[in-house]
C-alpha cells in the first residue's frame, strides 16, 4: 500500500475528520469553524514560485549561452582560434 507523500495531506485529512465530527455532534454551544483557503493559497504561491524559478533558470541559461557565443566571437575576431603560420 502506497503512503501519501504530501505532509499537508494528513493535516487537511485530520481537519476534515474533525470538522465532520463537529457537524455530527448535536451541541448548541459548539463553535463553528470555517475551513480557510490557506491550502489553496499555498498551492497558488507554490505554483507561482515554481513558474518564476523556471523562467529565471531559462533566462540564466540563455545569458550563459549568449556569453559563450560572445567570447567565441571575440576570440575569432582577434585571431586566437586560428592556426598561427610557422
Amino acid at each position: 500500500m502506497a503512503l501519501v507523500r504530501d505532509p499537508w495531506f494528513w493535516r487537511r485529512f485530520s481537519r476534515a475528520v474533525h470538522l465532520d465530527e463537529e457537524v455530527r455532534t448535536p451541541t448548541d454551544e459548539k463553535e463553528t469553524t470555517i475551513w480557510s483557503d490557506n491550502w489553496l493559497d499555498s498551492q497558488r504561491r507554490k505554483r507561482r514560485k515554481s513558474a518564476l524559478c523556471g523562467c529565471l533558470i531559462c533566462v540564466a541559461i540563455a545569458v550563459f549561452i549568449a556569453a559563450v557565443v560572445v567570447v567565441i566571437w571575440w576570440f575569432w575576431a582577434h585571431n586566437w582560434l586560428q592556426d598561427k603560420p610557422s
